[in-house]
């Protein structure tokens, strides 16, 4: 009875912990936003827009640092005719920002015997703080997608939390919770009776197929960098066409730094060679630069304009990313090397599995960083997911495919079955 009661007790803290501290973050985020909008809006001083639309405008961004689409109805912008639209673009940062705050609450439930009611109360409460600001977010033309807003928002926090207290390295290692002794046994059964062929493919296929990835995005960051450092002028001159104060335009450098993880990875597509889109029918990529109207965003001054003679160059990246991570996954490839009886298959095995590991990644990256922001063509801005799953296989399967003569080439022949000897 004692350890009933004890068990209910611990469970009503850690609900209550988990619950305080979604509350907490909620409404620290918020306040930031708003203390932000409020600031513009005293700063810029137009006498035509309320202070309430200031309000409105932060709470749709955050919704939107959510992953919720905003939808703005059909009316006048700059006194052209708009069709109703939705801003279903992502701004990654600030989801990224939302994922720590995420974790940060789960660190908190460490030593706790069970997980799931601070999952519960996290979910309750950011739930409700998201429900309660959607109407206080919504105008009657621009508002967070209704559904979207009740949930997203929610299930973005609690996954954090769940990932980090199923994944991550307990401080309290003397307290095993149930739920991350659920998860160690699952693991070992299954690892025990999984099959020997993506037993032994798996964590080589894994480790160098996100290593590839990884390589596209630090490349992309670095070429990123170098093109608004020798595009600064262009970067200056949008700045200066916005006309707005030294609020504004910290409020629009801080925009940008949100949106800067979505630029990295639409620079990894553009190192595969298939580019990205800043509306429909445009193009960016190594062999040209194509562009129609586009809106006046200070960091579209560092895109490549015009052809670009050494396009064909930057393929050689993904490729010598392919070649390094097949070759330094060696270490982890024992069992393919024990396992299978011919070098060819277990090349063509290894290879076909980094380039699909490679390709579904990319492919994910694609699809979370990509959406639309604006009416018609600006619909489309991003990359392609299944275009670029197709580019990244079909420029790493083969490479890695003869790397893996050298990773993955059995120690030895298989030895002939006794009943073959007969």
């Amino acid at each position: 009875m004692a350890k009933g009661a004890s068990n209910a007790s611990s469970r009503r803290l850690t609900l209550l912990v988990g619950a305080l501290d979604a509350l907490f973050i909620s409404a620290l985020t918020i306040v930031i936003l708003l203390g932000l909008g409020t600031a513009v809006w005293l700063i810029e001083n137009d006498p035509d827009i309320p202070w309430i639309m200031s309000l409105q405008t932060m709470g749709n961004l955050w919704f939107a640092g959510h992953g919720v689409s905003i939808h703005v109805g059909e009316q006048a912008l700059a006194g052209i005719d708009s069709p109703a639209f939705d801003i279903s673009l992502a701004p990654l940062g600030l989801m990224a920002v939302v994922y720590l705050f995420g974790r940060r609450t789960a660190r908190k439930l460490w030593g706790a015997l069970e997980f799931w009611p601070g999952w519960l109360g996290a979910f309750i409460v950011y739930a409700t703080v998201a429900i309660v600001l959607t109407p206080i977010a919504s105008s009657p033309t621009v508002h967070p997608v209704a559904n979207e807003a009740a949930s997203i928002p929610a299930l973005l926090y609690v996954a954090s939390m769940v990932v980090t207290n199923l994944f991550g390295r307990s401080q309290n290692t003397e307290v095993v919770t149930r739920e991350r002794a659920w998860l160690d046994d699952q693991i070992a059964r299954r690892s025990q009776t999984a099959n020997w062929f993506l037993a032994s493919l798996s964590k080589p296929a894994f480790i160098a197929g996100t290593a590839v990835v990884v390589g596209l995005l630090a490349v992309s960051a670095i070429f990123l960098a170098v093109s608004l450092t020798f595009n600064w002028v262009s970067v200056t001159r949008l700045y200066e066409g916005l006309q707005v104060s030294l609020i504004g335009g910290i409020a629009v450098t801080l925009a940008q730094l949100a949106l800067l993880p979505n630029l990295i990875i639409f620079g990894a597509a553009w190192l595969t060679g298939l580019g990205f889109s800043i509306g429909a029918g445009s193009t960016v990529s190594p062999f040209g630069t194509e562009l129609g109207p586009i809106p006046s965003i200070p960091f579209f001054g560092g895109l490549p304009i015009g052809e670009n003679p050494f396009g064909l160059m930057v393929l050689v990246v993904p490729v010598l990313l392919a070649l390094a991570a097949t070759v330094l996954v060696k270490p982890h490839a024992a069992d393919i090397r024990f396992n299978f009886a011919s070098p060819l298959s277990a090349a063509i095995s290894l290879g076909l599995g980094i380039g699909l590991v490679a390709a579904l990644e990319a492919a994910l990256l694609a699809w979370v960083a990509s959406g639309g922001i604006g009416p018609d063509r600006l619909a489309e801005f991003g990359v392609n997911p299944w275009m670029l799953a197709l580019v990244v296989f079909v420029e790493v399967a083969p490479v890695s495919f003869l790397a893996a003569f050298y990773s993955a080439r059995p120690d030895k022949a298989a030895p002939i079955p006794e009943h073959l000897k007969r």
